[in-house]
C-alpha cells in the first residue's frame, strides 16, 4: 500500500494510505466536531469526499468563517431548489448562488406568497433531518444533457459554461440532482440554521426580454446564533426605516 504525507498545519505531517479523502483527514486530526464544512486541499476548496492521491496540504474551511458560509449558502440553495421541485413539477430550476447573508434561487414558475414559504421551508427541513448525503457525481456532456433535457436554463449553462465536447460535475442529494462544480457540504443536516425570507421578480440572464422568474431569498449561518443575529439586525434596520418614514411624514402633516 502506497503512502502520502499530507501537510495538516500546525499539527505538522501525518502519514496515510493514498486513497484517503479530505474529510477523513480532518476528521483524523481536528475530530468530529471540528465545525469544518469542507477542505482547502493545496489551496483549492474541495468536498470531503475529494480523494487525495498525492502528497498534499490539507486545512478544514470552518462553517463560521467566510469560505464556510459561502459554500453552506450554495448548498442551501441546492436544498431549497430540491423542495421547489417536489412541491412544483413543474418548476424550472435556473441559478442559485450565495450572496452576502444568505443566497437565491431563480425558478421559472408561478409567483408563490408567504404560505408557500412557510411549506418550502417545512419540507427543506424535512430534509435536513433526513441528512441526505451531498455527493458529487462528475458525468460525460451527453449524459448531462440528457439528465438536463427538460430545464432549457441549464442547457443553457451547459452551452455557455462547459461547452458541447467536455463534461461536467453535479451534485446529488436524495432524488434531487443538480448542475454545480461545488464544493458543497457534506450532508444536509449542516443546513439546519436557515430561513426563507422573500419573493421577488427576475429576468433570465437579467435581461427584461428574456422569460420572468420567482427568485426566492433565504439565509443560512453555521450556528443557531448566527442565524439570530442577523434576524435581530433585520428587525432593528425594519424598526429604524419605520421612525424615518414616521417623521418623514410628519413634515408633511
Amino acid at each position: 500500500m502506497s503512502m502520502i504525507a499530507v501537510d495538516v498545519g500546525a499539527e505538522g505531517t501525518h502519514e496515510y494510505a493514498t486513497g484517503i479523502t479530505a474529510g477523513e483527514v480532518i476528521k483524523n486530526v481536528h475530530g468530529k466536531k471540528s465545525g469544518a464544512v469542507a477542505a482547502l486541499v493545496d489551496g483549492v476548496e474541495r468536498d470531503f469526499s475529494h480523494i487525495l492521491e498525492a502528497n498534499c496540504s490539507v486545512e478544514p474551511i470552518l462553517g463560521e468563517s467566510e469560505a464556510g458560509l459561502y459554500i453552506l449558502r450554495h448548498s442551501c440553495a441546492h436544498l431549497l431548489a430540491q423542495a421547489v421541485v417536489e412541491m412544483f413539477p413543474d418548476a424550472k430550476p435556473t441559478i442559485g448562488p450565495p450572496i452576502d447573508h444568505g443566497f437565491y434561487y431563480d425558478f421559472h414558475m408561478n409567483p408563490i406568497g408567504d404560505e408557500e414559504l412557510r411549506a418550502l421551508e417545512k419540507k427543506m427541513n424535512q430534509h435536513i433531518r433526513a441528512n441526505h448525503a451531498m455527493v458529487r457525481e462528475e458525468y460525460g456532456n451527453d449524459e448531462l444533457r440528457e439528465m438536463f433535457s427538460d430545464n432549457k436554463f441549464k442547457l443553457e449553462i451547459m452551452d455557455d459554461k462547459i461547452g458541447h465536447d467536455v463534461g461536467s460535475s453535479a451534485y446529488r442529494q436524495g432524488d434531487f440532482v443538480d448542475l454545480c462544480r461545488g464544493p458543497h457540504v457534506p450532508s444536509t443536516a449542516h443546513l439546519r440554521w436557515f430561513k426563507l425570507t422573500s419573493t421577488s421578480t427576475a429576468y433570465w440572464r437579467a435581461d427584461s426580454k428574456r422569460e420572468s422568474l420567482v427568485r426566492i431569498y433565504g439565509m443560512c449561518y453555521a450556528t443557531k446564533d448566527g442565524l439570530k443575529e442577523r434576524q435581530r439586525q433585520i428587525e432593528e434596520a425594519s424598526k429604524r426605516d419605520h421612525k424615518k418614514i414616521g417623521k418623514e411624514m410628519e413634515l408633511y402633516m
